[in-house]
């Protein structure tokens, strides 16, 4: 029986992939045998502490060959799909990615699969794949993140009503439900703890696809109305806007954004109560991604 090439291709990109993730990433790597709509694989995420496995998982779509790689993209290259599948992925009980394998290269690229990524085509879609998401070790971080954003948000949010009561377990409940928030609305973001001595709680990193560099965002954490409009005040940055999610209960009426005009970068604020955490939050967020594109340096 002879063997297509194009099989033999798939079948070095399905290896490939499974060798960068057991070695690269040291994660557990499961190809699907059986037929399955869109979904190649399943990885799940192994703690590198424990070494123990965290039962998180990314459905993995696998597309092997230098055809792939023919539509560049300012950032990467564009990867066409059915409107019909890229559905299936956004509304996949599992996050999925977009995993390219360039066979002569043998390097493999890879783009999260949500509504941010995917464009519309009418019938068609397309996503595009940067060329920095190029999967390696150092994709372990923004590949946990995908994995941990969709899959406990939904619960995160239900749990918004009823937030823990007293400090400091408020605070890393609102951390860590904001840092799932990010990561599922903003593509290829990365949220830290703040390391550094300032009012802020969090640095919120993107990579700028067209420029190729990192784009920071610093993110306070407030729960008192006198606190959000001291920060709004007091904020002296020179290089990163400040964006203050308001956690309290009480009105904090009417708080002014600065625009940076005064060299001063801007502060945005954001009430989780008043506006909720969806386009509030991420208007918040690209405005001061904006910012920084437009002529701001740091680092």
């Amino acid at each position: 029986m002879r063997v297509k090439p194009t099989q033999q291709v798939d079948r070095a990109g399905v290896s490939w992939i499974e060798h960068l993730v057991v070695t690269e990433l040291g994660w557990l790597f499961r190809q699907q045998e059986t037929v399955d709509f869109g979904i190649d694989a399943q990885l799940e995420i192994v703690d590198s502490e424990t070494s123990k496995a965290t039962g998180r998982l990314i459905g993995v779509q696998i597309k092997s060959g230098i055809s792939y790689f023919a539509r560049p993209s300012d950032a990467g290259w564009w990867f066409g799909c059915s409107a019909e599948h890229t559905s299936y992925w956004v509304g996949h009980s599992l996050p999925v990615v977009v995993m390219l394998y360039h066979p002569t290269q043998k390097m493999v690229y890879w783009q999260h699969v949500n509504e941010q990524t995917v464009q519309s085509t009418g019938k068609h879609a397309k996503i595009q794949i940067p060329r920095l998401q190029r999967l390696a070790s150092h994709s372990a971080q923004m590949l946990s993140s995908v994995a941990r954003s969709v899959s406990e948000v939904p619960a995160l949010e239900n749990w918004g009503f009823a937030p823990p009561v007293g400090e400091p377990q408020r605070t890393v409940y609102f951390e860590y439900l904001l840092s799932a928030r990010l990561c599922a609305m903003v593509p290829g973001v990365v949220v830290d703890k703040n390391q550094f001595d300032g009012p802020w709680d969090l640095n919120v990193w993107v990579v700028d696809g067209a420029q190729g560099e990192e784009i920071g965002v610093r993110l306070a954490l407030q729960g008192s109305p006198s606190g959000v409009r001291r920060l709004a005040s007091e904020y002296r940055s020179s290089f990163l806007p400040l964006v203050i999610f308001y956690t309290g209960t009480r009105d904090i009426g009417r708080v002014a954004q600065r625009s940076g005009g005064d060299r001063t970068s801007p502060v945005y604020v954001v009430a989780w109560r008043e506006n909720g955490v969806g386009k509030a939050l991420q208007d918040a967020i690209m405005d001061a991604i904006q910012w920084v594109r437009q002529g701001s340096s740091f680092g």
